[in-house]
């Protein structure tokens, strides 16, 4: 009996997540969601300063909490999820947070833009005119195993189940947040850990106009990087025809949306 003990015991351990100590301010709270997006300070021996979303374990937590407020929590990371537990308020002054720029309404036309994608080609808005684009935002360093990691998961799914339908003008384009390091080398390599084909450019350059458009919130603060998951599906007419929020959406919610936009000829 002791020895079976032990080896539940064994198989239990990987499942077990390590704990981080986080404090930082509530940049925005989506009740319905159950996430927070918090500018947070470095979390020592896993990550740098930045603003991230988290995911609450108990949703009652974030009835007390908003935008400035200043709080501490714990951060559980396992391999494929993250959860933010024991979220209380510090008790220190709120921070009076800069408005979030205005967001385009869905039936808005993109802003013009140019970015660079990871083979150093140039893209703009009027590139788009005729073709299906979903656009996410995320980053190479992203050590959150349900946020980049996740949203670029299914990107590649929705990369496969399109793959027959390459002529009918899909695109997909992720954007990063962190446009320093994530160079166009640097989103080479990412691209080819994803196996991105033709349908999936990476871009980088001045990406703050088209995260602002969009509703990707891009923290100008000391060490922090914009990064609330906001994908986007634009039209063939250069439109935005629906967003969805967060990285916990399911995938075919996407695969439904640019269905319902491929089969809207030019």
């Amino acid at each position: 009996m002791r020895s079976r003990a032990t080896f539940f015991l064994i198989l239990a351990v990987p499942l077990l997540a390590k704990t981080y100590s986080v404090d930082g301010i509530v940049v925005a709270v989506d009740a319905a969601a159950r996430t927070m997006l918090v500018s947070h300070r470095e979390i020592a021996h896993y990550m740098p300063a930045m603003l991230m979303e988290f995911g609450a374990e108990n949703e009652a937590e974030l009835a007390a909490l908003h935008p400035g407020a200043r709080i501490a929590f714990e951060l559980a990371v396992t391999k494929g999820r993250s959860v933010a537990r024991h979220i209380r308020p510090t008790g220190a002054p709120d921070v009076a947070l800069p408005a979030p720029a205005e967001k385009l309404a869905i039936g808005s036309a993109l802003p013009e833009f140019q970015l660079t994608d990871q083979h150093g080609r140039t893209l703009r808005a009027a590139d788009l005119r005729g073709k299906v684009v979903a656009i996410d935002f995320i980053f190479t360093r992203c050590p959150l195993p349900d946020v980049c990691p996740r949203l670029s998961a299914n990107f590649a799914m929705l990369q496969r189940h399109f793959r027959d339908r390459a002529g009918d003008g899909l695109l997909l384009l992720s954007v990063t947040v962190d446009p320093e390091f994530d160079t166009p080398s640097v989103l080479a390599e990412y691209a080819r850990r994803w196996a991105a084909g033709s349908l999936w450019r990476f871009l980088t350059g001045d990406v703050a106009p088209l995260a602002a458009a969009l509703g990707e919130i891009y923290w100008a603060g000391e060490g922090s990087i914009g990064h609330n998951s906001t994908t986007s599906i634009i039209g063939r007419d250069g439109r935005l025809a629906a967003q969805v929020e967060g990285s916990n959406y399911r995938p075919d919610q996407l695969v439904h949306l640019i269905a319902r936009q491929l089969e809207n000829q030019p």
